[in-house]
Order: C-alpha cells, then sequence, then structure tokens
C-alpha cells in the first residue's frame, strides 16, 4: 500500500488492521455503540473510516478542541453542523427529517442552525437522524474522534443525552475514540454508578503499535509499491528507532520516496523532526498543567522505563525537596491519562517510541 499523509478512508487502504476492521464491522451490525483507543497517530481515524466507508456517518472531529480551555453547546453544534452537510452532499434525503427540527435552517445549498434562545436540541437532532435512519433500513454511525476533548463541555452535559440515545434510539451507533485513554474514560464514566452511562454496554477495541516485523513489511511493501529498491537493513533500523506507530512509518517513507532514497541521514532528520512534534506536545501539556515536574518525571522514565519508587527517588534528588507519595501519585495520573505514559508490570514507560527517545534530556 502507498504511503499517505493523512487518514486513510477505504478498507483496502488498511493495513494489517483486519480483527480491529472485522470487530467493528460487528459490532455496527448488532447496533452496539464502542470505544476505539490508542496512542497518538497509531491509526484510530483511519481504521473508524475505513471501517466505516460506504455507511451513513456523522463524524464529529473533537481534535479541534484540543487547545480550548473549555466548549460550548454552540462550539459542539457547530461541528455537527459541518457533519450534517457533509451527509447531505451525499444523501439527498436526509434534508427531509431535519425540517422538522426546531432551529435548523435548510438553505438552497447548506444546512444551517439558529442561535441562542432557538437553536436545536442535540437531542432533536439526534431523534431526526434515527427517523431517518429507520427509513432507509440502515444504522448511521456517529463518531466522535478524540472525545475526551468533550470534557470540556461547559454549561451543557451531553452523557444524558446519549444515554437517551443508547437507550431509544436503536438505529444510531456510536463510536468514540481516543488517545487520551485514561481522560476518555474519566468523561464517558462508564464504571461510575452516578454516571447516565453506568450499566451500558459498550464494545472496547485497543490499537497497538505494529509488531516489529509487521512495521518492516510495511515500509517494505510501500516501497515496492513506489518502485524504490532499499535495504531490508536500513528498514530495520529504521524501525528500531521509530517503532510500530504507523504515523511514523509512513512519515519517514514519504521522506525516502521524495528523496528517491533511504539511509540512515533521512532516518535521523525524521526522527528529529518527529522529535521536534512529540516535545512541542509534551511541553503544550506541561503549560496547561502549570508543573515542570512532569518533565523530571519524564526524564526519570527515559528510555527504559523506572518504577514508582525510582521516580521518587529522582524527583527527590534532582528538585532538592521532598516529593509527597500523593502528589507524585497524581501526577503519574495525569500522565497517564493524557496519553503520555503507560504502567506495565509496576514500570511506568513513555507510550510513543520517539518521546522515550527525547526524554532523557528533554526541556521545555
Amino acid at each position: 500500500m502507498p504511503f499517505i499523509d493523512r487518514p486513510i478512508e477505504r478498507p483496502e487502504e488498511l493495513f494489517d488492521r483486519e480483527n480491529e476492521f472485522e470487530a467493528i464491522r460487528k459490532f455496527i451490525s448488532m447496533g452496539t455503540s464502542m470505544i476505539v483507543v490508542g496512542a497518538r497517530r497509531i491509526g484510530k481515524t483511519s481504521l473508524v473510516k475505513a471501517a466505516t466507508h460506504g455507511l451513513p456517518r456523522i463524524y464529529i472531529d473533537a481534535r479541534r478542541f484540543e487547545g480550548f480551555k473549555y466548549l460550548r453547546y454552540s462550539d459542539l453544534l457547530t461541528e455537527f453542523r459541518y457533519a450534517f452537510n457533509s451527509l447531505r452532499s451525499l444523501y439527498k434525503d436526509f434534508v427531509e427529517v431535519l425540517k422538522k427540527v426546531r432551529g435548523v435552517r435548510i438553505g438552497p445549498l447548506e444546512i444551517e442552525f439558529e442561535e441562542g434562545r432557538n437553536r436545536p436540541l442535540l437531542s432533536s437532532m439526534l431523534d431526526a437522524i434515527d427517523e431517518w435512519s429507520s427509513r432507509r433500513g440502515c444504522r448511521t454511525i456517529v463518531v466522535f474522534d478524540e472525545a475526551q476533548e468533550l470534557i470540556k463541555l461547559k454549561g451543557f452535559d451531553i452523557l444524558p443525552i446519549i444515554a437517551y440515545a443508547y437507550d431509544n434510539l436503536r438505529n444510531i451507533v456510536f463510536i468514540f475514540t481516543g488517545s487520551k485513554i485514561g481522560l476518555l474514560y474519566r468523561f464517558l464514566r462508564i464504571d461510575d454508578p452516578e454516571s447516565p452511562l453506568y450499566g451500558r454496554y459498550m464494545g472496547r477495541i485497543e490499537l497497538k503499535p505494529l509488531p516489529r516485523e509487521k512495521a518492516i513489511e510495511f515500509l517494505m511493501s510501500g516501497f515496492n509499491e513506489y518502485g524504490l529498491r532499499v535495504s531490508e537493513n536500513i528498514v530495520e533500523s529504521a524501525v528500531d528507532m521509530l517503532g510500530g506507530i504507523i504515523g511514523w512509518l509512513s512519515y519517514l517513507g514519504l521522506k525516502a520516496v521524495e528523496r528517491g532514497v533511504l539511509n540512515e541521514d533521512i532516518i535521523k532528520e525524521v526522527l528529529n523532526d518527529a522529535s521536534r512534534i512529540v516535545l512541542n506536545e509534551f511541553c503544550r501539556f506541561v503549560e496547561v498543567m502549570g508543573s515542570e515536574r512532569y518533565v523530571y518525571i519524564l526524564r526519570a522514565v527515559a528510555a527504559e522505563g523506572a518504577t514508582w519508587s525510582e521516580i521518587k527517588n529522582f524527583l527527590e534528588i534532582r528538585l532538592g525537596t521532598k516529593i509527597y507519595d500523593s502528589e507524585l501519585s497524581r501526577l503519574l495520573r495525569n500522565l497517564i491519562d493524557n496519553g503520555f505514559l503507560e504502567k506495565e508490570d509496576n514500570v511506568y514507560r513513555a507510550v510513543d517510541p520517539i518521546l522515550r527517545y527525547v526524554a532523557r534530556n528533554a526541556k521545555c
């Protein structure tokens, strides 16, 4: 398959995600809403778009809200308006049910929403989608990509409306994706007895990085498609540095195809580019959280990982002050919730291999 610098759209463009693809399709056929999680750039958006290709889909890209400190209901409505207009371009009869929704105007070119007191209710719009789907004998997929960003909504609680749709609207399936896995679950509160979604079953799919041999196969097959002859040894070296994150592998592939060669200099250039991107993302998180101690934790885990006690000792030595257990637990939980660290066998590690690469000397 060719290297692509954006999320793919079609099933035939997917690489090595057959099981996850079939799982999403099965959940949709059962009418089961689901959660799709995985690290940044691992291919969640591509998987979901490919698995829902050819199906009626409302796609809400909550990544737009990543830099927002808080969201308003009007921000969410704007995304629904964009999605409705995309759906209208594919299904001309979609506007017929929307005409019944208060606050929705059907213009000659675009669907528009009233503002203020007359703005449409999300529950009414979902009712209309369900009615339209019933008429067509299909299910409509409502995707919230990077759904954890909706935790920033102020003055509007979306969870009771999702619970209402789950219980009553049989022709709608929700897909929630997230790379900040802890935040996603904190937003949905599926296991919280006080949450409107408590007790509602949702399918769960987790995307893992490509195994080393599959990452090598991905690069080799891509280079073959472009007619670029490369040494398998140099490809193995690239995979050892970049890991199995398909976004970084595609970036390397495109860079090599552009230059007409894959060598150590290009691998190093891609590694440096990726390092700047990842460190910038991490430093934005540090700025929002307002504590430089996150940087020291990243240095502590470095490339090898570290236990809770090792991290605490590292911080106390570097900072020259006592670190309380409760504070360290909170800092680590925030790093895990935001997708930067993972914990396995009592060892904390950076999720992205590029973050591991820059960890030891990280500065913000």
